[in-house]
């Protein structure tokens, strides 16, 4: 079989995206969580009280896929809902005291893939810049817009 796009930027980020996704996968597992649970504990914990509207639109993230995560983190004990006291519709969301324990065990788990990645890049490029590399990256992630909206 011939394959037509061996050096396709966006087959290497889709493949990239996964093999990142699946061993952090495998390291968040001793902690409880899965590598579609993290992002939530990192952006609950950087701001504290954020709704689950705000989170939504942070990272152009589906909705159903945010009230999923945190049903699981709020039976996990990892997070807590409270309903908010100037809009009643919407509920805050904070770590419990276990998630606030769980913060720093994960943060490790994550300088550590993102150290890997970044020699893995200057393995191969010696003058790599990580901040260029990312701004293209975010970029690149906003090029087609909220596709779960579209």
């Amino acid at each position: 079989m011939k394959d037509t796009g061996e050096n396709a930027v966006a087959k290497w980020l889709v493949i990239a995206g996964r093999q990142i996704s699946q061993y952090l996968g495998q390291q968040l597992a001793g902690l409880g969580l899965t590598a579609s649970q993290y992002y939530y504990i990192l952006k609950i914990h950087d701001n504290p009280g954020l709704t689950q509207k705000e989170l939504i639109e942070a990272e152009f993230i589906n909705p159903s896929n945010v009230t999923r995560a945190i049903k699981q983190l709020v039976t996990l004990g990892f997070v807590v809902r409270q309903q908010s006291p100037t809009d009643k519709r919407a509920f805050q969301l904070n770590l419990t005291a276990e998630g606030e324990a769980l913060y720093p065990k994960l943060n490790a788990i994550l300088q550590k893939e993102e150290a890997e990645v970044r020699q893995a890049a200057k393995n191969v490029i010696p003058d790599f810049d990580a901040d260029q590399f990312v701004a293209v990256l975010h970029l690149i992630s906003h090029l087609h817009g909220d596709t779960d909206k579209q």
